[in-house]
């Protein structure tokens, strides 16, 4: 069984590109389903991205989700929706932007709902949750504060499966900026999916582990996967990376991408596998990926 390659439709440079004209932003530009039928000529699989909705308002509405379902109809095209991840903090201690960012989230779900998409996509630390996990406490302390903010992020999870009914495992948990074995204990007690984004973990926003131990460890949780390459440094304590960029260009070597798809082929793992990138560096990392490990289209 080939395994299934998607792109997030609204990548910011794409998107850039079609409504900044001579330096001048013309957001009228910005048409949504435009955007995924041209994605459509080599992906099929479409990640929409809920934050362009308060970044350009009026650019998801309900009757761009009405076309994008016509388009799903006439292929055999799927979705997944990244919820909004700008701003949004569901692991804050402040009950008012926590409720903010839960509530955010439900309209996300809420608007995309009638795309029945395979994924949810969540990040459930935002900013504040980093900058705790890498403060210069003791490690004990840092545990602490971590498993803290984590009952509060599970909190607000808790708020959103209540009040859009949704099933809990179609919320998949990205690995982002947080140890993730705080993360996972949450996700087992509230039965949530997880979405395994290589380049965050290459450049240890949620662990140090190899790629392929992380995702032994929790493939029986994982239901999507960003795949991307990463560069990362470390220089008398300070960190220098790039997250997101096309496969090959980065520190993941070809042998560890083969390891990694050959198991996802022999694992028989039917999620979507979601390009980050734009639909050049997609199209860049399709063609490594065709050569490294053929048998990813058997």
């Amino acid at each position: 069984m080939p395994l299934r390659f998607g792109i997030t439709a609204l990548e910011f440079l794409d998107v850039a590109r079609r409504v900044v004209i001579d330096g001048v932003p013309d957001f009228s530009r910005l048409n949504v389903v435009d955007i995924v039928r041209d994605a459509m000529s080599e992906f099929s699989v479409i990640e929409l991205t809920m934050d362009v909705q308060h970044i350009v308002p009026g650019s998801v509405t309900p009757d761009t989700i009405k076309q994008l379902i016509e388009l799903q109809e006439e292929t055999s095209l799927s979705y997944t929706v990244h919820l909004p991840l700008w701003s949004i903090e569901l692991a804050t201690f402040n009950e008012h932007v926590r409720m903010g960012g839960v509530n955010s989230t439900i309209e996300a779900i809420e608007l995309a709902k009638p795309l029945n998409p395979e994924a949810y996509v969540l990040h459930m630390t935002g900013e504040l949750a980093a900058e705790f996990s890498k403060s210069e406490y003791s490690t004990s302390l840092v545990r602490l504060i971590c498993t803290l903010l984590a009952g509060f992020a599970a909190a607000s999870v808790d708020d959103i499966v209540s009040k859009t009914e949704i099933n809990p495992r179609k919320l998949a948990i990205e690995n982002y900026k947080f140890p993730f074995d705080i993360m996972r204990d949450v996700i087992d007690d509230l039965d949530l999916s997880i979405c395994f984004d290589t380049a965050h973990l290459l450049t240890r926003m949620s662990g140090s582990e190899p790629i392929m131990d992380f995702y032994s460890t929790h493939k029986d949780r994982i239901t999507e996967i960003h795949l991307q390459d990463a560069t990362y440094t470390e220089y008398e304590g300070a960190e220098s990376y790039d997250d997101h960029i096309p496969l090959g260009r980065g520190i993941m070597s070809e042998p560890v991408l083969r390891e990694f798809l050959l198991q996802l082929v022999r694992d028989k793992f039917d999620g979507p596998i979601i390009f980050e990138l734009t639909m050049d560096e997609a199209s860049e990392s399709m063609d490594l990926i065709r050569k490294v490990v053929p048998e990813a289209f058997d």
